[in-house]
């Protein structure tokens, strides 16, 4: 995918890959640089939330 769609999906998955190691949705956001209205936004999309669980199960796994 290139334009603006790439740039679109590039800050999901850096959203989804930040999420569990920040202690909150504010110090995720910053991570990446998007608003926190759009992250929580983002986090009530079915698709974003299943990547999401997978990615938290997987860093506490890792950690756990």
């Amino acid at each position: 995918m290139n334009g603006h769609g790439a740039e679109f999906w590039r800050k999901k998955e850096e959203a989804i890959a930040a999420l569990p190691t920040q202690r909150n949705v504010e110090d995720a956001t910053q991570t990446f640089g998007i608003g926190t209205a759009t992250l929580l936004r983002w986090m009530k999309d079915p698709g974003f939330d299943v990547s999401y669980r997978a990615a938290n199960a997987r860093q506490t796994r890792f950690h756990g």
